[in-house]
């Protein structure tokens, strides 16, 4: 679950329009207010979670009954409605209040002061963040019978998702000290209050000791046994001709099958030619068979399709929006990912004018997470990023870890399977020559390639060696002594993102650069 981009959906396309027109303010400065506060409140949910008695207390706010859980999809229809929406303001302000205390104001300054909002606007808009928020974990919660361990290790999976989304004048007013103190601690403190609601359930049950029998109650279990004697008695000779096996059947719980907990996944990409391939894993046969059927209906003998059964993978409910959604995305160089919950849509796929997020959203509804991958712009994204972490170099003050953390921004966008150095790739990266001339002159850098899972971890390893080699030639070309290097191969063995999307696969597909 990505808390952060379900919260930003439900709070994405007619609502924004309304809340725009509400408060008079352009949808734009709208959205930015509110990709600013989700990641804001995230994070305080997750720093709430750190202690059990923090915990607890955030589990009750979030299942008491004001919280509506099926707000990501009413959300709306409420600002229509201008009673509702005061309901719905109020109810997020003491979820505001619940979540930062007497920095509340000091939040709502920092927002309106970073996104140019009108401070009571930016606070009424905190409000329905945070009743949205709520909302959204409660219909998450009450989907599991675990509660407030299922609440825990929800929070500990968002932590990845925020991080680097709050800006740095936010974060101060937070109060959760350095950002990277807090990302790097905050996972043990969950995981340890993960730990104490576990100590607590075993010493509640040792807790509950039988109370003491009298008299012929103490006898109880003698005369199970006499019951059992008498039993087997009349069964021994009423079914003679019978096995001893068949007069009872135990299934040991060791035979009992664990409830299925993978999520089923769909990765579907097709080339120039419109060519489709398939991989995937679902939990049944049947899942299976209709599946195949549904894609050889739309692509025909232009399909190649891999579905793997495995019997630990939930359900896929998105089975039956298959029919509707492959048309939208029968064309050359698409992509297409369905993860659990979570789609992307990727590669031409992504053309604004076919409008694919709103159709894709509005086909499978709230409980769904839709999100683009368009890699052109995830690469001129890194591009900028990059050239703007160089500008920020100056000679004789930069050290060899600014150049580190500049090159490591950069993506060099490999074809699959290739080890050579994109043209483009060449020329953007050879403004790194002076910044590592100016600045680590005389530091030993690693270079270590990473690849996705694609193909076998053997080809991997030695793919990514041939291209952290590659990136090592490219520098002693410009006039780097090749003693300033080294390389090693990681193959796949370190994702950053999540193999079974193009997004994830884009990120894991990287050089990084290690100061030794």
């Amino acid at each position: 679950m990505n808390l952060l981009q379900l919260t930003q959906t439900a709070l994405g396309g007619q609502v924004i329009e309304r809340m725009s027109a509400h408060y008079g303010i352009d949808s734009s400065k709208a959205t930015t207010v509110f990709d600013t506060l989700v990641p804001t409140l995230i994070g305080s949910v997750v720093k709430k979670a750190d202690t059990p008695e923090g915990a607890r207390a955030l589990y009750s706010a979030i299942m008491s009954p004001k919280v509506d859980p099926n707000i990501g999809a009413n959300l709306a229809s409420v600002m229509d409605n201008p009673v509702s929406l005061s309901n719905l303001g109020k109810i997020g302000e003491e979820h505001t209040t619940h979540l930062l205390g007497d920095k509340a104001r000091d939040v709502t300054n920092a927002v309106a002061q970073h996104t140019g909002v009108g401070i009571s606007t930016v606070a009424s808009m905190t409000s329905v963040t945070a009743a949205t928020l709520f909302g959204l974990l409660k219909k998450h919660l009450q989907a599991s019978h675990n509660g407030q361990h299922t609440l825990i290790t929800t929070l500990e999976h968002q932590v990845p998702f925020i991080q680097g989304k709050l800006p740095e004048g936010v974060w101060e007013v937070l109060g959760l000290g350095t950002v990277a103190a807090f990302f790097n601690g905050i996972g043990s403190k969950l995981k340890n209050t993960l730990s104490a609601f576990h100590v607590q359930m075993v010493q509640g049950a040792a807790s509950k000791a039988p109370e003491k029998k009298s008299g012929l109650a103490k006898l109880w279990w003698l005369w199970l046994l006499l019951a059992l004697a008498v039993l087997l008695f009349f069964m021994h000779g009423c079914n003679k001709e019978s096995t001893p096996a068949s007069a009872s059947v135990v299934t040991p719980p060791a035979a009992v099958s664990a409830a299925p907990d993978k999520s089923p996944v769909l990765a579907l990409t097709t080339d120039k030619d419109g060519k489709a391939t398939v991989v995937a894993t679902v939990g049944s046969e049947t899942e299976k068979v209709v599946i195949v059927g549904d894609l050889e209906k739309i692509y025909g003998d232009a399909l190649s399709a891999d579905i793997k059964v495995d019997s630990a993978t939930k359900p896929a409910d998105w089975t039956g929006k298959l029919p509707d959604l492959l048309p939208t995305i029968k064309m050359p160089n698409a992509e297409l990912t369905i993860k659990g919950n979570n789609i992307e849509i990727g590669g031409a796929a992504t053309d604004p004018k076919l409008a694919l997020l709103d159709k894709t959203k509005t086909l499978f509804g709230s409980a769904y997470t839709v999100s683009l991958f368009d890699l052109s712009e995830a690469m001129a994204n890194s591009k900028k990023k990059f050239e703007d972490a160089l500008a920020a170099l100056k000679p004789g003050t930069c050290t060899t870890a600014d150049v580190v953390k500049a090159m490591n921004i950069y993506a060099f966008n490999f074809a699959s399977g290739s080890f050579a150095i994109p043209k483009e790739d060449a020329l953007e990266f050879s403004k790194a020559v002076t910044a590592i001339k100016d600045c680590a002159k005389d530091a030993k850098l690693e270079i270590g390639g990473h690849t996705d899972n694609a193909g076998s971890s053997t080809v991997n390893m030695e793919l990514s060696q041939t291209r952290a080699n590659a990136v090592r030639d490219f520098f002693v070309s410009k006039g780097i002594a090749a003693s300033a290097f080294t390389t090693k191969a990681y193959g796949d063995s370190k994702p950053v993102g999540d193999n079974d999307t193009a997004a994830g696969r884009f990120q894991n597909r990287r050089i990084e650069f290690i100061e030794n």
